[in-house]
C-alpha cells in the first residue's frame, strides 16, 4: 500500500546526518518507508522543515518535494495480534500467551484445535523475534532418564543447535538432544545468589550446567560437583564450563550420581536436585553427599495436589525423617503447573543429622 507525502531528499553522502536531524525534530514519518536511488535518499516527514532547522536546504545537500511511499505493516507485538487475521475469535483464545526460546530456536505447544494452523503461527513466531531460526512444535512429552521430547519442525533451518544467553553466561545446547528450560532462568539466579564463598556445592542433575556455572561465575570461590548422566549433555557441560572460563572452579562427573557420589561424600554444603519427577528417590544420595553437620538443599518436586506446596513438604520431611534427618524449609513455592492438578514446587530445605 503507498501513500503520497512530503518529502525531505537528501544527496547519499549527507543523508545519515539528515535522517538524524529529521528524527530530532520528530517529523520524519515512521510509518511509511524510506527509499533511495542512484543518486538521493528519500524521506517521508509530517511537514516542512525550514532552513534555520535543516540548513542543508540552503547548501542544496536536500531538497523538499513530494513522493509515493510504501506504507510500513506495523509489527505485531504478539502472537494473538498477529493472528488475529487468520483465526476466528474462539481460535484466538488458544493461542499461547508465552513459548520457550531457546538461542535462536522457539519451542512452541498448541492446543490441538490450532494444529491446521501451526505453520501460519511459527511464521508469525518468526516475524516477532527476527533472531528466531527454527521453530518447533513439542510433539510429545519428556520422556527417558534423559528428559529429551520429540519435536515437529514447524519453521526455519531446523537446526537445533543453539547457544543461549543468560545472565552473562553461554550454554551451547542441542534442544533435541538435551533437557535445558529458560524458564528455570530466574530460579538458577536466586538459587546463585545464595551460595557464600568457599561453599562446596553439588548439582546432582547439572544438564549443560546451568545452575553449576551461574554458581561459579558469580561465587568464584566456591567448588561445584556437577554431576551428568546423559553422554551428550555431559559434553555440552565441558564445552560450557570451557566456554564461561570456569575451568577449576567445576568438576564435571559423567554418569549417574549414585554410582558416583564418593568423590564428594559427606563434604556438600549446599545440594541441587533439579529433577522433579525423580529427585526424591535420590533424597538418600544427597544425604550422603550433605554435611552431617548441615546443609541446604534446593530440591525441585512435582506434586498433585491442590495444595502442592504443602503437600511436597509432608512427603519429603517424612522421607528425611526415615533417613534420620531434620528438615527445615526455608523458602517454598509452586513454580508451574505440569498438568492438572499437579504441579514443579521448589524447595530450600536446611537439612542435619539427627
Amino acid at each position: 500500500m503507498s501513500e503520497i507525502s512530503l518529502a525531505v531528499v537528501a544527496k547519499k553522502h549527507n543523508a545519515e546526518t539528515i535522517r538524524r536531524k529529521l528524527a530530532s525534530l520528530g517529523i520524519l514519518r515512521t510509518s511509511m518507508k524510506v527509499f533511495s536511488d542512484d543518486e538521493c535518499v528519500y524521506f517521508p516527514v509530517n511537514r516542512l522543515p525550514n532552513p534555520d532547522e535543516l540548513p542543508e536546504l540552503r547548501t542544496g545537500d536536500a531538497m523538499i518535494q513530494e513522493a509515493i511511499f510504501n506504507k510500513l505493516t506495523p509489527k505485531p507485538k504478539s502472537l494473538k495480534e498477529a493472528m488475529n487475521s487468520i483465526l476466528n475469535e474462539e481460535l484466538i483464545k488458544l493461542v499461547p500467551r508465552s513459548f520457550d526460546i531457546i538461542g535462536n530456536v522457539a519451542i512452541l505447544e498448541l492446543d490441538e484445535r490450532l494444529r491446521p494452523f501451526a505453520k501460519d503461527i511459527a511464521s508469525a513466531l518468526k516475524l516477532i523475534h527476527k533472531h528466531v531460526d527454527t521453530v518447533l512444535l513439542k510433539a510429545g512429552p519428556s520422556i527417558g532418564e534423559y528428559r529429551t521430547r520429540p519435536y515437529e519442525v514447524l519453521a526455519g533451518s531446523g537446526n537445533t543447535l543453539t547457544e543461549h544467553r543468560e545472565h552473562g553466561c553461554r550454554y551451547r545446547l542441542d534442544v533435541r538432544k538435551v533437557f535445558f528450560t529458560p524458564r528455570l532462568s530466574g530460579e538458577r539466579l536466586r538459587v546463585a545468589s545464595q551460595v557464600k564463598p568457599n561453599e562446596c556445592v553439588a548439582d546432582m542433575f547439572a544438564g549443560v550446567g546451568p545452575f553449576s556455572i551461574t554458581i561459579a561465575r558469580i561465587q568464584p570461590s566456591c567448588k561445584v560437583y556437577a554431576f551428568e548422566i546423559n553422554p551428550m549433555a555431559y559434553k555440552f557441560l565441558e564445552e560450557n564450563i570451557k566456554l564461561n572460563k570456569v575451568e577449576g572452579k567445576i568438576t564435571a562427573i559423567f554418569g549417574d550420581v549414585r554410582q558416583n557420589y564418593g568423590i564428594l561424600e559427606k563434604k556438600a554444603d549446599r545440594l541441587i536436585m533439579n529433577l522433579p519427577f525423580s529427585a526424591e528417590k535420590y533424597i538418600d544420595v544427597a544425604t550422603k553427599i550433605a554435611k552431617p553437620s548441615g546443609a541446604i538443599v534446593h530440591f525441585y518436586c512435582a506434586a498433585e495436589d491442590r495444595n502442592a506446596v504443602e503437600s511436597a513438604k509432608i512427603n519429603i520431611s517424612s522421607i528425611l525423617l526415615s533417613l534420620g534427618y531434620d528438615a527445615k524449609f526455608l523458602w517454598a513455592k509452586e513454580l508451574k503447573e505440569v498438568a492438572p492438578r499437579k504441579a514443579v514446587v521448589a524447595l530450600d530445605i536446611a537439612i542435619s543429622l539427627r
